[in-house]
């Protein structure tokens, strides 16, 4: 089994509908945080470098989510974040958000490496790969 990401965020007052509970769009916010952090701190590549300095996009070309159980401010939102598969230009990423050792909601992402230069899909950089193997779901 690949190694896991794991990223807790405080659910605030500003991601909840009037009812208190998670607007259902805020987790893709959400996650995307937790993939850049994966980045820099998971895979030891800064995620703003890679867009400023490298200019190197990871757009987004797949979501879908499947939501079991609602989260409500003041709770700890846990993303698990694993790759599923790594292609040439993409990967396939799952955010499993747990609370309490209990899955809340699943997250499925393919985001494709893009030159922002072009908008073009590039291959997955080389001195990346190595790192994203290791989250690799066996």
């Amino acid at each position: 089994m690949g190694k896991i990401f794991f990223h807790d965020q405080p659910v605030r007052f500003s991601h909840c509908d009037p009812a208190g509970i998670v607007y259902f769009p805020r987790f893709f916010d959400l996650a995307h945080s937790a993939m850049e952090d994966w980045f820099t701190h998971g895979l030891g590549h800064d995620h703003a470098e890679l867009l400023t300095v490298r200019r190197i996009g990871t757009p987004t070309v797949h979501i879908e989510c499947d939501f079991r159980k609602p989260y409500r401010m003041g709770e700890t939102l846990r993303y698990e974040l694993r790759v599923q598969r790594m292609g040439n230009a993409s990967l396939n990423l799952a955010y499993s958000g747990m609370k309490d050792g209990v899955e809340h909601l699943l997250i499925r992402q393919t985001i494709c490496f893009i030159s922002l230069e072009n908008g073009r899909p590039i291959p997955i950089p080389e001195d990346l790969r190595p790192a994203i193997a290791e989250y690799l779901a066996a």
